[in-house]
């Protein structure tokens, strides 16, 4: 009853759906999709309701496509833009959405060739003590540089990586690097970030400790650092494999506290060792009023928690 007389609705793909109508209005797409996305919004009846949403693509024609090929390639394409955007997004087609896939096929297929030739570098970013300026440890960062493109940023391609199941290779080299790195410095931790992917893999623990074991490094100088993202997926597991991964000596962090969810129950719940101030905090320090005033707060509580306090930037 949503769709106009002579529309056709059918399956497009597993879970898409494809609607096509016919009309020389063009405000008829834009009431069509606000319709269909009202109508999902809708909770679902029975015993406990449900409420599901869509991502909706649009492309019409003649703009977007004179034959039926075209118009559906770019309907799948539009289709992933609006899915890469956030649940219930509508996107329109623009030819900005084609190249942009385009850059995404390119980076991925470069990424797995990367990954299998282990064509990366992890460089250290120094953790210095506030009072003293000695050096205390190192994080890992990783880097790309690829031969056409030249350097990459981590934020291309990681996504890149969760998204394709390519991130337990890419995670295991950096752990496996930064450890065995780290082993022939005896006076420094080191401090590697680690990915929602890694932390919801039940191998993740074994494998842990068994880089630990074959790079010979100290487990109390190994510190991993999660963010506040990975403890809303599956709170129960992340707890149990963070108690594991403590039993075996490493630290834990918390990183870029303070931006993302921030609840003071995760500091109580869960087995951090140390706390990371995002930077953004540090970088706002005398344009911001009240940034001191935070970075003094959250300095003072998690000293209370028994924790170190590290600040970004």
């Amino acid at each position: 009853e949503l769709l106009p007389a002579a529309a056709l609705l059918g399956r497009f793909e597993d879970d898409e759906f494809a609607v096509v109508a016919g009309g020389n209005d063009a405000g008829l797409a834009d009431a069509l999709a606000a319709a269909l996305r009202a109508a999902f919004a809708a909770p679902l009846g029975g015993d406990r309701a449900q409420q599901i949403s869509a991502a909706i693509g649009v492309v019409q024609a003649p703009e977007d496509g004179a034959s039926a090929d075209d118009l559906i390639r770019r309907a799948a394409l539009t289709i992933d833009a609006a899915k890469h955007d956030g649940r219930g997004v509508t996107r329109r087609f623009v030819p900005q959405i084609e190249t942009e896939q385009a850059e995404h096929r390119f980076l991925l297929r470069e990424l797995k060739v990367a990954i299998a030739a282990q064509a990366f570098h992890v460089h250290y970013q120094p953790i210095v003590a506030a009072a003293r300026g000695s050096v205390l440890g190192v994080e890992a960062l990783l880097r790309w540089t690829h031969a056409e493109r030249g350097h990459i940023a981590p934020s291309a391609f990681i996504p890149l990586a969760e998204q394709h199941g390519l991130m337990h290779g890419l995670g295991e080299f950096v752990l496996r690097r930064a450890l065995a790195d780290a082993a022939r410095w005896p006076d420094l931790f080191v401090a590697v970030n680690l990915s929602p992917v890694q932390i919801r893999d039940p191998h993740f623990v074994a494998l842990v400790e068994r880089i630990v074991r074959e790079t010979g490094i100290e487990a109390s100088r190994v510190v991993l650092e999660i963010t506040e993202g990975v403890l809303i997926d599956d709170a129960q597991h992340v707890e149990q494999t963070l108690l594991a991964l403590r039993a075996l000596g490493v630290g834990i962090a918390l990183d870029d506290f303070g931006t993302g969810y921030s609840s003071l129950s995760y500091l109580q719940s869960f087995p951090f060792q140390r706390l990371k101030i995002d930077r953004a905090f540090v970088a706002s320090l005398g344009a911001a009023g009240n940034a001191g005033a935070i970075i003094h707060s959250i300095v003072t509580l998690g000293h209370a928690l028994g924790m170190v306090v590290l600040e970004e930037g």
